[in-house]
């Protein structure tokens, strides 16, 4: 201890006043250094060190002539390193007692009234919903003392059951990022939340009663409470328009469902019931949407020993991704060709094998007629026999064969596909308990282009930005970023600075999504409940509860938003369920379940599928130009998750590559370019224009480019600041395909190169003519057929790799 503090009289501030004074500020500016210095720290990722130049050459000599040199053991310490470990420690903890002085250790509470459910060292679970993306799954939160620290899938919600994807696992560092927000701000200086929602509640006053426009701008809107407060919020201001969109949305599937069946809602799909499986661009064991789910119900039929029969995945893609690599057949094929293939199949099953009463629809026969499935394999240099084994497996499981086609494929080939699906009889496939529904339709892209050109005509008055971040999303021909400044009003919530937030007057910080109150409904047959798992760590409100507190103009309190969603659910949802116990007991069971299961049904659909539909529709043709495929990204989604060091560490899970995006090229499209991987390739759709390294990816279709959107952020932080290339300047607002697949891209080889950066650092093992055929002569890689495991499951054993010849190759250590 301090010889200055020794004793208690020592310690009183009426005798040393100045002394301690003097010691806290020290203390205090000490804290102000590690905290600057903890941020600047904090993410110092792999990808820094590996252009670390030292590194690099301690990396390239890890296997040079030092290390088989043996060391001179004069010259070694005699210390033994259990001695060295003992020392360590012991001088550790000196150090420790050493610095200790009685006026740092702070206020110390003591634990004596514990809450009840909290047992010391024993982690607690708490059901919440995950609002990563619009899938809305279930979760279990674990929290130590009250700090969540893991985030698994809630086993009761009927969707996920249990599974969460990596984004979810992740999104628990997002809770304690060091850069988020933690004041309200004004013209990037710091404000109160009092002077910021006095200002603002004027400003909405103002511009309804000069009848000027007030935008919400938000995306997908799940929560059935919120929309009512979204409604509330339009009553008080008149004026007021609710805009939504998302990067990645299953609007054209949405779309060509109702043309083709007359509503919105789509049926749950039954995929463990499916037999045949034929995924166009389709990657719902990947990064499509409820992928968890399709996933979950895939795997049912993929087990041997479950003793189910075995489904059978076909797979036909210009893009390489987790299904196609899971496929029991994969067909490599450009992405704007998979509609001509589609008329083929059509063409098959309706006038050749008569499978469907549209064979007597001469309107419907003329679309397809001319196409002929084995003149499109031999075009596209496709497997005859795949071709064959195709078409038969479909035609014989009717009912029990389902088409899938991806989100990023246009309209027209989504109502192709619900024909076809029609055809093989896949609506036995379709669950009549449950259909995926939509409470707010997305806006289209004239609504935005509406919204932009109202912003920059002076005719909106104020825009709210709902946690979203439309500068960065939005295709720049909208030229959000210009219209933006043309607002008087402009408020962003988010928990984070981005581009949108950088443009705006007022930055409002909000809490985290496990520091909030919420419902979400995906689905009709149950809603999925949102509690906070830990009190706001910052100077933070609830996004909603901010709306809430602009409308009603009350004083703001930390259960305005709790004590308005349990009102609502008291009395709309509870009421309408006829439930014998009390709210009170109700609404404590909803929130330990996570999930409440609620008696509707869904609405039917229409009894036939709809063919002016498929004949009206505008079909997209292939083009001799290179195709781009804008991909959702396994780790940053579309940029939202850029910030997450965790995620940006994972690797891709086609091509390991770490902390960038690029621009994925087959092996004959980059000979043809003269490109390598890490050579610089220049993109040109239309007149929007942007430069990625390449990265030459075996199994993707010739003219086939393709890139992950999320990257590029000038915005994001440490750590997502700068990191990759914005994809989302090929966007176009008004796309002839879809927002993110075109076929009339101009690609050329660019000036320079960019190191991509792999976990993966080794290559093929046939790439070394002495190690051509060593899986087959050490039996490292064996294969076998369902039918052959079945028949003899122990097949794998029969032979041990230590039993086969050896290789007299010296070793080869590849760097």
């Amino acid at each position: 201890m301090d010889k200055k503090f020794e004793s208690d009289d020592e310690l009183s501030m009426d005798k040393k006043p100045e002394t301690i004074n003097t010691r806290l500020s020290e203390k205090e500016e000490f804290a102000k250094t590690v905290k600057e210095t903890e941020d600047k720290t904090y993410w110092r990722s792999f990808r820094e060190l590996y252009k670390d130049p030292s590194f690099n050459a301690e990396l390239k000599n890890e296997f040079g002539e030092e290390s088989s040199t043996a060391p001179d053991l004069n010259k070694l310490s005699t210390v033994s390193r259990r001695k060295f470990l003992a020392l360590l420690s012991a001088s550790a903890a000196v150090a420790a007692t050493g610095c200790n002085s009685y006026q740092d250790r702070g206020v110390i509470v003591p634990y004596n009234q514990k809450p009840e459910e909290v047992t010391l060292g024993l982690p607690n679970y708490y059901a919440s919903t995950c609002t990563g993306c619009i899938s809305a799954c279930g979760i279990l939160v674990k929290t130590r003392e009250g700090r969540p620290i893991k985030i698994d899938g809630n086993p009761d919600h009927p969707v996920n059951k249990g599974k969460i994807c990596t984004k979810g696992q992740a999104s628990i560092m997002n809770l304690y990022n060091p850069e988020r927000l933690k004041e309200p701000m004004l013209n990037k200086g710091q404000t109160g939340w009092s002077e910021a929602n006095k200002a603002i509640v004027a400003a909405l006053g103002a511009a309804s009663t000069s009848g000027k426009e007030i935008a919400i701008v938000t995306h997908t809107v799940l929560s059935p409470t919120l929309k009512k407060l979204i409604d509330e919020f339009k009553v008080v201001y008149p004026t007021t328009k609710v805009y939504s969109y998302e990067v990645f949305s299953d609007s054209n599937r949405r779309n060509a469902w109702q043309k083709s069946y007359g509503k919105r809602s789509m049926p749950a799909l039954q995929l463990d019931k499916a037999k045949i499986i034929l995924a166009l661009e389709s990657d719902f064991l990947g990064n499509d949407a409820n992928q968890l789910e399709y996933t979950r119900l895939f795997m049912q039929n993929r087990d041997v020993m479950n003793g189910n029969e075995f489904n059978r995945l076909y797979a036909v893609e210009g893009a390489v991704t987790i299904t196609g690599m899971n496929a029991d057949y994969r067909l490599r094929l450009k992405t704007d060709a998979i509609e001509e293939f589609v008329m083929c199949l059509l063409n098959e099953f309706i006038n050749k094998k008569k499978l469907s009463g549209f064979a007597a629809d001469g309107k419907v026969n003329q679309v397809f007629a001319s196409n002929n499935i084995d003149q499109f394999a031999a075009k596209y240099t496709l497997d005859a026999k795949v071709i064959k084994n195709l078409v038969d497996d479909l035609a014989k499981n009717q009912g029990s064969a389902i088409v899938l086609a991806g989100d990023k494929l246009p309209e027209s080939t989504h109502i192709a596909v619900n024909l076809l699906n029609d055809v093989l009889g896949s609506n036995k496939l379709y669950s009549q308990d449950s259909d995926d529904i939509e409470l707010m339709p997305l806006s289209t892209a004239a609504e935005m282009d509406a919204l932009a050109g109202n912003m920059k005509a002076g005719k909106a008055a104020a825009v709210i930005h709902f946690d979203t971040n439309p500068v960065f999303d939005l295709s720049p021909e909208f030229g959000y970023a210009e219209a933006i400044n043309k607002v008087p009003v402009s408020i962003t919530l988010t928990e984070m600075v981005s581009e949108t937030s950088e443009l705006s007057n007022y930055v409002l910080p909000i809490n985290n999504q496990y520091e909030s109150w919420g419902d979400y409904k995906t689905r009709s047959g149950f809603i999925s409940m949102q509690q906070p798992i830990i009190a706001p760590l910052y100077n933070t409100r609830q996004k909603e509860a901010i709306l809430l507190n602009w409308k009603d103009t009350k004083e703001y309190n930390e259960n305005l938003y709790k004590d308005y969603l349990s009102e609502n659910w008291e009395k709309n949802i509870y009421a309408s369920m006829g439930a014998a116990v009390p709210f009170k007991k109700f609404w404590n069971s909803v929130l330990h379940d996570g999930v409440a299961l609620i008696n509707e049904k869904p609405e039917s659909t229409g009894t036939a599928f709809n063919a002016d539909a498929f004949t009206g529709s505008a079909k997209m043709k292939p083009s001799n130009d290179f195709t781009i495929l804008l991909q959702n990204n396994n780790s940053v989604g579309d940029g939202r998750f850029a910030s997450n060091g965790w995620l940006q560490e994972l690797p891709n899970a086609v091509t390991k590559i770490v902390w960038d995006n690029y621009a994925a090229i087959s092996v004959q499209s980059a000979s043809e370019l003269g490109v390598n991987s890490n050579d610089m390739v220049d993109i040109t759709i239309g007149g929007r224009k942007q430069s990625f390294p390449a990265f030459i990816q075996p199994g993707l279709a010739d003219k086939v480019i393709e890139i992950s959107l999320g990257y590029g952020r000038t915005a994001a932080g440490v750590v997502g600041t700068g990191v990759g290339v914005n994809a989302n300047v090929l966007i176009a607002k008004s796309p002839a395909l879809s927002e993110r697949l075109y076929n009339n891209a101009q690609v050329t080889k660019g000036s320079g190169t960019y190191e991509l950066i792999s976990t993966q650092e080794h290559f093929p093992i046939d790439s070394d003519p002495l190690l051509k055929d060593i899986q087959f002569r050490r039996g490292i890689i064996r294969q076998g057929t369902y039918d052959e495991y079945k028949a003899n499951p122990n097949f794998l054993k029969h032979e041990s790799h230590l039993n086969m010849e050896p290789i007299n190759t010296p070793p080869v250590y590849d760097r």
